[in-house]
């Protein structure tokens, strides 16, 4: 549960973790690696999946307006091409700047073209389309998205 670090106002530590993690668990997928005990129908692949794009939605989609948790990406670019049957934006891009191996602490970000100061955002934003850049750096910078931790089930009413 590396991402709760994000509700306890450390969200450098989830992205440490998530990195130990994605290390230590993902590393090795082939028959005779990966996930041990892995009879999740999927879902273990899935979190590798979200892991390695730098997102995560604690609540599985559940909640009535969904986030995503951010943390570093492993990849320089990701395009999400989205169904314009069902979202009104045509993609959402995620960018990282001085992504390499040892810079795994988002330093700043910009989602649409303003600061994003959270470590987190709504769902919203990804299905309208846009452009979320990750500035990476290898020390932690313990100043960014700690102002308001994400939604949680204290939040609802």
């Amino acid at each position: 549960m590396a991402h709760l670090f994000n509700y306890s106002g450390a969200p450098w530590l989830t992205q440490k973790w998530v990195r130990e993690v994605q290390k230590a668990v993902f590393s090795d997928i082939t028959p005779y690696g990966g996930y041990m005990g892995d009879e999740d129908q999927g879902l273990m692949g899935s979190l590798s999946a979200l892991m390695a794009m730098g997102l995560f939605e604690e609540r599985g989609g559940c909640a009535e307006k969904p986030v995503y948790e951010i943390t570093t990406p492993i990849f320089n670019k990701i395009i999400i091409h989205l169904n314009n049957d069902y979202y009104r934006g045509k993609d959402f891009v995620i960018e990282t700047k001085n992504n390499t191996p040892e810079n795994i602490y988002i330093q700043s970000a910009m989602l649409n073209g303003k600061p994003l100061n959270n470590c987190w955002f709504y769902h919203q934003e990804i299905v309208n389309g846009g452009n979320l850049i990750l500035d990476l750096g290898s020390t932690p910078n313990k100043e960014w998205g700690v102002a308001i931790p994400p939604p949680s089930m204290s939040d609802m009413k």
